[in-house]
């Protein structure tokens, strides 16, 4: 396989406010752990915090909204924005530095969507919210990985749009040209499915380690199916680490790493770059791909 380019941002701007962790903060970090500080309550005057309960539709799944603005004036046609899934993970991986990069091209509005909880992660709740629905004739049926139901991406994707994003926009003049989506790891899947079933929702798409393994590789089948001249002025960033978890896999599909995406979506004509962290495990891999999502997500 060809090499592929890496990441579109310059590495002085990456440079500007990401480093690689040292050896000893290397460590797998449980998905359980306490969301711990995180920067919407640090003293600090480029952003002003705000923070939206809301529930799902069938008040299953219940999301922690927290949103980010520039202390600015808003650029004449609405702020960019970045949607970033794992919210409370995303928001107590961002420090001052970061606001400082991005303040410094187009600050674009953060908006963090986690769940109610003080842990990192709901692992019931994203399990659903983040993967893809699985059809058979045509019809969604119900669907079990690793013990935690899925298959509810497309109803994810329909709350953003008709809850969490006018939320938003009530705030804050919002540029629809410039929306960025960031996941990892089941999140990076959700970013993926996302571009290749609705890519007019968004204009930049991140995904972080995705989990293109889950459910025998469903989401490779969508990415060969894809109709690319839908996105062909999108920009998408795959990123992965290099300590990777094994995992079992049973049928072609599955086999697709995510070079093997990068690759295809390249030789498609799309805008795409991929990047190894390789010194970087599959947990390290949310902040290590968030920094460069952010700066994206500024450019012009």
């Amino acid at each position: 396989m060809t090499s592929l380019p890496r990441f579109l941002i310059s590495a002085a701007t990456l440079c500007l406010a990401f480093t690689l962790p040292s050896h000893a903060q290397q460590t797998q970090r449980p998905w359980n752990e306490a969301a711990g500080p995180s920067i919407v309550g640090q003293q600090q005057s480029l952003y002003r915090f705000e923070t939206l309960i809301m529930s799902s539709e069938d008040s299953k799944r219940h999301y922690k909204i927290q949103i980010g603005t520039p202390n600015r004036p808003a650029p004449a046609r609405g702020h960019p924005v970045i949607y970033m899934v794992d919210g409370n993970a995303a928001m107590a991986s961002i420090d001052v530095d970061d606001l400082k990069a991005i303040s410094a091209l187009s600050a674009p509005v953060l908006v963090a969507i986690g769940y109610d909880t003080e842990a990192r992660h709901d692992v019931i709740a994203r399990a659903f919210d983040y993967t893809p629905p699985v059809t058979e004739n045509g019809v969604s049926k119900p669907v079990e990985v690793r013990g935690r139901s899925g298959g509810g991406a497309d109803i994810f994707l329909d709350y953003i749009e008709t809850h969490i994003k006018p939320a938003v926009e009530e705030r804050e003049p919002i540029d629809r040209s410039r929306q960025t989506l960031w996941g990892h790891s089941y999140g990076g899947l959700f970013a993926l499915h996302t571009l290749f079933t609705h890519p007019d929702l968004y204009q930049r798409y991140v995904a972080g380690d995705p989990s293109l393994w889950w459910y025998d590789g469903i989401l490779v089948k969508t990415a060969q199916a894809f109709d690319t001249t839908q996105a062909k002025d999108k920009r998408i960033a795959i990123m992965v680490g290099g300590q990777r978890r094994s995992t079992s896999m049973s049928n072609a599909a599955a086999q697709w790493s995510a070079q093997d995406m990068a690759k295809h979506l390249q030789d498609a004509g799309l805008n795409v770059s991929y990047e190894n962290f390789s010194d970087l495990n599959h947990g390290q891999m949310l902040a290590a791909s968030l920094k460069p999502a952010l700066r994206l997500a500024a450019q012009p």
